[in-house]
């Protein structure tokens, strides 16, 4: 086997073996260029070259870690540099693997390649073929028996003989079961009781005829269940028409393949076939169990075996196993925004504050998938570009999302990101996926897996973009989150297609992106719940003071009897700096905390803080008040007064140049503090009223009276309408609402 890594540059005349050179094994392959001494071949796949007489296996990019060993260029998972693992068979590897080794990296390579060929056989299936090629590989054939090199050549082998050999399993069938369950009437006379309906012998237990075991159908057995086997494991279809009992899959592994089982029956009745069918079926077999088993490979056939754009399939791979069919059911505009951006992935799951099974209450998730290769520390970079673009996506959502409901068009199936209350966003969960394959230094039991599922944040993956500190429910307050996945169960779940499978893996995903990002936020901030004091205007109190809670408030749900507080945490200044926030910045906003949970005290019961989890849940309280608009009190505070044509201010009331007021009738009924203004019945009529400065008592004619100074004259309007003794009486205090209701209806 040759190993080309994709994406890395390899010098094109230095020599891979029998004095070929890397330009000799590639040329009748892929397009080699002439006049270069280095070239990059930016494909994946498998194939075959004629130069070489041995299989090409160009593997992804994500197989480098970006490490450097001294006198070596970028150092591979293998802990080989990809020139030392060209040939997988030379001398040089297996000194540099140790034999024990190089098989058990053989084993890897053997299972990647089918994997990979699986990958693209999906994705041909539902996507243009423009970035696949149609490459020769080597077919099983009568001749002389070369040593095949992967998992993969026999598995084609095995799928090509099943393809064109129906009609020989067809005949095989019908002789072995001829006679097959018919009734043995000697063994039934001589050994059954017969009872006797209308002068007729009736025999209840009849005996009918066993065959005997048969060669020809326990290698049919055994092949076909190896294609079952495939089948259940890798996901190839095969048509299956013969019924016959098959060694379950687990079984197969787990005693024909680990046990060595197989290859011990295969000899034990190899000697029972003599035609040329059923000698290849026990070669296909038999190489299947044994790897090192040589058998004929001399054809060629082509199948669609590389691709020129895997970035594109990663990117249908991640869309198909993380988004399933949520993406092609939400509104264009989200997905094919109107600037010309277009979202990788995207689904609409449960809020990261709580849990709820009402479409509005839930919140978009957006993600971009990155197949790069890793970079020092194991790590994937990210372009400004990348990190900004998926800015963008989250604001034009949040943008589209505002649209629909100010405009009226929110019918409930789509998210309300926004709390009208509190002007809060609910906070859209922002995330890059990459691909990852763990090294032989870094993996440790995961290293080769297939089976490590697990989704992992990059250290330092956390990029924060806002316009204010302190303000997490602020809609440009925007947190993206970096995962890497194991690029090897990727390409296992996808290549299998397995429905059931994938589904299982989405439901985990899914609940892992909101756990993992409410850790980061954890990390990030503390929370609180608030619920309202009875018999408190929480509501006004929310308006009266927007400026101090913008952006660190938010209702989870429309009709919830609680808000949530996110303020920053200054323990987690580490993470903080990380991201570029200074630490007088951290001190100023955690300082300003303390006022304001002061403040909301007075107004509200308020929690000790809490962690985000998978299940939100709030504490019942006593005596607990609402958060709904309560109605505005009437205010009462204009005093109605009489001036009489024969009062001896008249005149200066009539004019509208009063400064003082004397009342000699003392109203008891009234908070002589209320009052704020003063309407005089001008000879029983009214045409505006009198600003109240001060108000205080005094004495007229050796009796207590209520004295009145007055400023500004308000007019109510230009005519001076009738009201004493109609709806009015001297000595009450109306309100503002109400004297000009008076006014307007006597008009």
């Amino acid at each position: 086997m040759l190993l080309f890594i994709e994406g890395y540059p390899y010098n094109l005349d230095d020599m891979v073996r029998d004095n070929l050179t890397v330009r000799d094994v590639l040329k009748d392959v892929v397009s080699v260029p002439v006049k270069e001494e280095q070239y990059s071949f930016g494909y994946v796949g498998y194939c075959y070259s004629k130069a070489a007489k041995d299989v090409i296996f160009f593997l992804p990019k994500v197989v480098l870690t970006g490490e450097q060993n001294e006198g070596s260029d970028d150092d591979t998972i293998f802990g080989a540099s990809p020139q030392e693992i060209i040939d997988f068979e030379s001398e040089k590897a297996k000194n540099k693997f140790t034999e024990e080794g190089c098989k058990e990296y053989k084993e890897f390579l053997s299972t990647l390649s089918i994997w990979i060929y699986r990958t693209i056989s999906v994705y041909r299936h539902s996507h243009n073929d423009n970035i696949l090629e149609s490459k020769e590989y080597q077919t099983e054939s009568r001749g002389k028996k070369q040593k095949h090199n992967t998992l993969l050549d026999v598995i084609i082998a095995l799928r090509d003989f099943n393809r064109n050999n129906q009609d020989y399993f067809t005949f095989i069938a019908k002789n072995v079961h001829s006679g097959f369950n018919k009734i043995n009437w000697n063994k039934t006379i001589t050994t059954s009781q017969a009872f006797i309906e209308n002068d007729v012998p009736v025999y209840i237990n009849p005996v009918n005829r066993k065959n005997t075991v048969n060669f020809d159908e326990e290698l049919l057995v055994i092949y076909f269940s190896i294609l079952n086997y495939i089948r259940e494991t890798h996901g190839f279809s095969f048509e299956i028409n013969i019924q016959y009992p098959l060694i379950s899959p687990d079984k197969l592994k787990r005693s024909y393949i680990k046990k060595n089982l197989g290859c011990r029956r295969l000899k034990q009745i190899k000697y029972k076939y003599f035609s040329d069918k059923a000698l290849r079926i026990w070669d296909l077999c038999y190489a299947f169990f044994d790897r090192e088993y040589k058998i004929s490979m001399n054809r060629q056939s082509e199948d669609f075996l590389l691709a020129k754009d895997f970035e594109h399939i990663f990117e249908v791979m991640i869309d198909t196993l993380v988004g399933g069919n949520d993406k092609q059911e939400l509104p264009k505009e989200l997905t094919e925004q109107r600037d010309g951006k277009l979202v990788d992935h995207m689904f609409i799951g449960q809020g990261l504050i709580e849990q709820s099974d009402l479409p509005a209450e839930l919140t978009y998730y957006i993600g971009d998938s990155k197949y790069y290769k890793r970079s020092k520390n194991d790590r994937t970079q990210l372009g400004d570009k990348s990190i900004y673009k998926q800015y963008t996506y989250a604001r034009n959502v949040i943008q589209w999302n505002m649209n629909l409901f100010l405009d009226g068009e929110g019918n409930g199936s789509q998210p309300q990101l926004r709390d009208t209350l509190t002007e809060g966003y609910n906070p859209i969960p922002n995330f890059f996926i990459s691909a990852r394959i763990p090294s032989k230094r870094t993996g440790g039991d995961k290293f080769l897996s297939f089976d490590d599922k697990e989704l992992k944040p990059q250290e330092g993956g956390v990029q924060l973009n806002r316009q204010f500190e302190n303000r997490l429910f602020d809609r440009d307050t925007l947190l993206l989150c970096h995962y890497d996945v194991n690029f090897l169960y990727i390409v296992s779940l996808y290549g299998r297609n397995n429905k059931s499978t994938q589904i299982a893996w989405r439901e985990y995903v899914r609940k892992e992106f909101r756990r993992k990002i409410q850790e980061t936020l954890n990390r990030l901030y503390t929370f609180r719940t608030l619920q309202p004091r009875e018999g408190m205007d929480c509501y006004q109190f929310i308006q009266d003071n927007f400026r101090d809670l913008n952006g660190k408030l938010y209702r989870p749900k429309a009709d919830s009897n609680y808000l949530i507080l996110a303020l920053m945490k200054e323990e987690g200044s580490d993470i903080w700096k990380s991201l570029k926030i200074k630490s007088a910045t951290i001190e100023r906003e955690t300082a300003q905390n303390k006022e304001l949970l002061d403040t909301l005290h007075t107004h509200f019961y308020v929690s000790n803080p809490f962690e985000l989890e998978t299940e939100f849940h709030i504490d019942s309280i006593d005596n607990v008040g609402t958060l709904n608009k309560l109605p505005k009190p009437e205010i009462k505070d204009v005093l109605t007064g009489l001036v009489r044509k024969t009062d001896a201010d008249y005149t200066i009331f009539y004019s509208h140049i009063a400064k003082t007021y004397t009342m000699e009738k003392i109203p008891i009924s009234i908070n002589i503090m209320d009052i704020k203004y003063f309407l005089p019945m001008v000879n029983g009529n009214i045409d505006g009223y009198y600003k109240v400065e001060k108000v205080y008592f005094g004495i007229k004619e050796r009796m207590p009276c209520l004295k009145l100074n007055l400023s500004t004259f308000i007019s109510l309007g230009e005519q001076w309408v009738p009201i004493y003794r109609i709806k009015m009486q001297p000595g009450e205090l109306m309100s503002y609402d109400s004297m000009m209701g008076l006014y307007e209806n006597k008009i």
